[in-house]
């Protein structure tokens, strides 16, 4: 090879090499220039520009964060979400505008009316009702102070919502700050899920969509509903990340399309993992093309309550004005046309009532209606027998449940009530009290959402097992144990009573196995463990 060949190919290596470093040089430029995920910048009116130059200096993320977000870019600014009308409650003068720090799912409604009423007749909306429950007591009178209830305010409202009420004088008149209405900090902050608002509407919708950014990929993460939906008593978040649903998700999060803007449909802009979205709210294809089924309503594809002592299927009553009640499959239905009377909870002087009001009904969708939904989604990713087998195998977990622990359970205090042992106006009073709480409140909660959502550890060791062990060996001993302090009569009464129940074949176990049984353990343990 001549020294004219060698120096040609010496210069074309050069060059190359020359445009190469050309070339990434003029893509970062441009890059820089115009950002590949670059986004259209915010659009501003002249009054919203005022309230954007002020808050860049006092609360600068926050501004960043609208910027980023559709509303900035559709020109939806600070006074279209925070403007109010005078008179309101909540309103005052804030430089030369009258706005309010409340952003509640009626001012959202004027954009998104349709979600808005979708999420008004949810379960959703109405978490915040759960003030009066037994839950809230406990955080209320068992945990907290007569003075102090910072138990539930930082715990239980955080997720389920407060009644959102302001400082007062001894007249009862609202405390002002330079005209701005004073927030009771027992009731703000709170995003819970069934704020009780003001201006009569129930909900926060930043409770899932967070502000100020209104990222769609935060609303349908899995991790946004774990806020809430987690722990003992409802471990949905924890079941999730052990099912098989959970895994691809976290494995496959780069294809979930979770930044798309506009619909978001499984079969059509993703099909890695079905999120709690997926299954609860978002649109699906169906073997008939798209199906827009996205609603606010999360509850609606739900064929089971999981939630009390004992399960039931539900049916919804749905009534002239939109209002949506259930009804458990074990409570007569009414006709379509009848007047039915409806508690109806609301805010009152910034306290929580019933409302008896009548409501004709107007349609009834069954259980069954409601589980075909549900099953549509399933179906996108499942043929019909797989998805027919794991409700048959779903059903017969809670079956399980209900007749071999919480209805005998349930019958028992029951049964010491009517005996007056236990008083109803005195749910924690004694030591059974608390194990029959834990029994279907903590470990029968887990082993229903367990088999719900695919999750066997949760199905059986943090459920089931936890289930018999304590319902044998705590809860039945207190029963006794509470009746023998009534009197030695009493104590021969529930011991009977437990007699005659562990006689039952369900729980003969208890008296020994047979020696075929015992014969067969052996002989494993003896194969695996040489014992």
């Amino acid at each position: 090879m001549n020294n004219k060949t060698n120096w040609r190919k010496i210069f074309y290596l050069f060059l190359l090499f020359g445009l190469s470093v050309f070339g990434a040089v003029c893509a970062e430029a441009v890059e820089k220039q115009f950002p590949l995920d670059a986004k259209p910048g915010p659009v501003l009116s002249t009054a919203n520009q005022m309230c954007v130059d002020c808050h860049k200096t006092t609360t600068a993320a926050l501004v960043m964060e609208w910027e980023r977000s559709r509303h900035a870019q559709k020109g939806v600014g600070c006074i279209d979400c925070h403007k109010a009308n005078e008179g309101e409650i909540d309103a005052w003068q804030h430089m030369g505008a009258l706005i309010s720090i409340l952003v509640t799912p009626k001012d959202c409604s004027n954009c998104h009316a349709i979600e808005a009423q979708e999420f008004s007749r949810s379960h959703h909306a109405k978490a915040g009702e759960i003030l009066y429950s037994l839950d809230n007591l406990l955080a209320e009178r068992v945990i907290g102070l007569p003075d102090n209830n910072a138990d539930a305010v930082n715990g239980c409202l955080q997720c389920h919502g407060s009644i959102i009420k302001f400082k007062r004088n001894d007249a009862g008149e609202i405390l002002r700050d330079n005209g701005k209405p004073v927030l009771d900090p027992n009731t703000w902050p709170n995003s819970g899920i069934g704020r009780l608002n003001p201006d009569g509407s129930k909900g926060s919708c930043h409770a899932c969509h967070s502000r100020h950014s209104f990222e769609a990929k935060l609303s349908r993460a899995p991790e946004n509903c774990g806020k809430c939906h987690m722990g003992p008593d409802h471990p949905q978040m924890e079941i999730y990340r052990e099912s098989k649903h959970g895994i691809a998700y976290t494995a496959n999060i780069d294809r979930m399309a979770l930044d798309k803007e506009g619909r978001w449909v499984l079969g059509k802009d993703y099909s890695a993992a079905p999120t709690c979205t997926t299954c609860h709210i978002s649109n699906y294809m169906t073997s008939e093309g798209e199906h827009n089924a996205s609603n606010h309503d999360v509850g609606e594809r739900l064929s089971w309550t999981l939630r009390p002592v004992v399960s039931t299927k539900i049916n919804t009553v749905i009534y002239e004005d939109g209002f949506k009640e259930d009804y458990p499959d074990t409570r007569k239905l009414p006709e379509i046309g009848e007047e039915v009377q409806v508690i109806e909870k609301i805010v009152q002087d910034e306290t929580l009532v019933d409302k008896i009001v009548s409501k004709r009904v107007n349609k009834i969708v069954s259980w069954q209606e409601r589980r075909e939904k549900m099953k549509g989604v399933c179906r996108n990713c499942h043929n019909h027998t797989h998805v027919d087998n794991f409700y048959q195998q779903f059903d017969s977990l809670v079956a399980l449940y209900n007749k071999k622990f919480a209805e005998p359970a349930q019958a028992m205090m029951n049964a010491l009530t009517e005996d007056k042992i236990l008083n109803p106006n005195s749910p924690f009073e004694h030591e059974v009290q608390w194990i029959f709480w834990e029994l279907w409140h903590h470990e029968g909660r887990r082993a229903r959402h367990g088999a719900s959502m695919m999750g066997p550890d949760y199905t059986h060791w943090h459920g089931l097992y936890e289930v018999a062990k304590h319902y044998y060996m705590k809860f039945l001993p207190a029963v006794i144990k509470v009746a023998a302090r009534k009197s030695e009569e009493m104590k021969s009464k529930y011991e009977q009573k437990i007699e005659e129940l562990l006689n039952q074949e369900e729980h003969i176990w208890i008296k020994g196995l047979s020696e075929e049984e015992i014969n067969v353990l052996k002989s494993a343990y003896k194969n695996r463990y040489d014992e």
